[in-house]
């Protein structure tokens, strides 16, 4: 299936969607804090990054630039408590205003990764 990162500094949170998403066939790996993440994107290409904006050490829109600049065809589902409307101007795919049901999980994976991506179209 599809190569997703969690970005995601609240462990329990990280630890559950981990196993929510390897229990539908994803591979999953996680970054805790944004430059556990950026060292993760330098080796890898993920299909979908769920992005936390609120993050240590260097914060989600810093992750999310660099996600653009060096994996343009990965989708990117940003995790926030923050409303929609403040982040509308973001290059991303989707949101999950927290707290979120799985099924609101399990809908925006299979809803974004169900559309090509730009070097595939």
């Amino acid at each position: 299936m599809s190569r997703i990162l969690i970005i995601e500094d609240e462990e329990v949170l990280a630890d559950s969607l981990q196993d929510i998403l390897e229990g539908e066939g994803h591979q999953v790996r996680t970054a805790r804090n944004g430059l556990d993440a950026l060292d993760v994107l330098a080796r890898e290409k993920p299909d979908l990054a769920l992005l936390d904006l609120m993050l240590p050490l260097v914060d989600g829109l810093t992750v999310l630039k660099a996600l653009r600049r060096d994996s343009p065809s990965s989708a990117v589902v940003v995790v926030t408590s923050c409303s929609r409307e403040a982040l509308r101007d973001l290059p991303v795919q989707g949101f999950l205003r927290k707290p979120f049901s799985i099924e609101a999980l399990l809908g925006a994976v299979k809803k974004v990764l169900s559309v090509p991506s730009p070097s595939t179209s």
